[in-house]
């Protein structure tokens, strides 16, 4: 398979390095990896990041916080001029809580040292890490109004991301929706906010704020797509067949939304068309982590 064609969506980079879709989006925040192109509002990445994802997950799975990976990702940067993304342009080892690089001498730091000590950054990082160690209730950051710039939209945000990030998902919610009460509703917020409520379990709320995200941006392929597969598991398959095709017709090349809509025409008795989307999903991406399950479907 030529790298050219191997272009992956958030959602099957986030399946292929086992973690959630959400930790794509905030890796890509943070600058950890890097989009190949980006089509009406949907990410692309090259096979490339792949490999930094799942390094990425590895930290992640051995309990290393954003903070210390930001600080270790620094360091390595400093010690190898010229290399802004280490992950990507050194040859690294994931070991438990430490990023190694590879040499001729076999594990070493760009010092000399056969291991980066890296233990008890955490703590150290966290002291020093934009995110509040306590976080009040976003009533109390709207309460201050004009007195301070946490109420800021932008500062809530970046906040409800952090929280996201360490898995306090109800306060992300919350700080959300405090962002949303001071600034007034963006495609962004009101995304990261569905996505959220998705993940707790919220699945009505989660279908009001995507709805929210078409309104204000209609060219929005991937809440389109988000809010069919919403619809179909709240038992509207009708309602979600639409969703998706929409954004099919706002992306003919958005091979997400053709994977979603052949799966649910299938599921209600529609084999001709659902084929039909089966052969574009896979004709778009056939190194996806579910080109298998389209591969099997049409007996190839």
């Amino acid at each position: 398979m030529n790298d050219s064609v191997r272009r992956y969506t958030p959602s099957m980079l986030a399946q292929l390095a086992k973690v959630n879709v959400a930790q794509v989006r905030a890796w890509h925040r943070r600058g950890w990896l890097l989009a190949s192109d980006e089509r009406n509002r949907v990410k692309y990445y090259d096979f490339s990041e792949v490999a930094v994802a799942r390094q990425l997950a590895t930290l992640y799975r051995g309990g290393l916080t954003p903070a210390s990976i930001e600080k270790q990702l620094k360091d390595l940067k400093a010690r190898f001029p010229g290399i802004e993304r280490p992950l990507a342009e050194l040859s690294i080892v994931v070991e438990g809580r430490q990023i190694l690089v590879r040499q001729a001498r076999g594990l070493s730091e760009p010092g000399g040292q056969l291991r980066i000590d890296f233990r008890g950054l955490d703590e150290e990082d966290d002291a020093q890490s934009g995110a509040p160690s306590v976080i009040a209730s976003p009533a109390m950051f709207l309460r201050r109004g004009q007195e301070s710039d946490e109420a800021a939209p932008e500062n809530l945000a970046k906040w409800a991301e952090e929280l996201q990030e360490v898995g306090e998902l109800r306060a992300a919610a919350d700080m959300y929706r405090a962002a949303l009460a001071a600034g007034g509703p963006t495609p962004r917020l009101c995304f990261e906010l569905a996505e959220l409520l998705y993940r707790l379990g919220e699945l009505g709320a989660a279908r009001e704020r995507y709805s929210m995200v078409i309104e204000l941006d209609e060219n929005d392929v991937e809440a389109r797509a988000n809010l069919g597969c919403v619809l179909a598991e709240l038992g509207e398959k009708s309602l979600g067949i639409a969703a998706l095709s929409g954004a099919i017709d706002c992306d003919p090349q958005y091979a997400d939304a053709h994977f979603h809509l052949a799966r649910l025409l299938d599921e209600t008795d529609e084999p001709d068309a659902a084929t039909r989307h089966w052969q574009a999903f896979l004709a778009l991406a056939p190194d996806s982590p579910w080109a298998e399950e389209a591969a099997d479907r049409l007996q190839l």
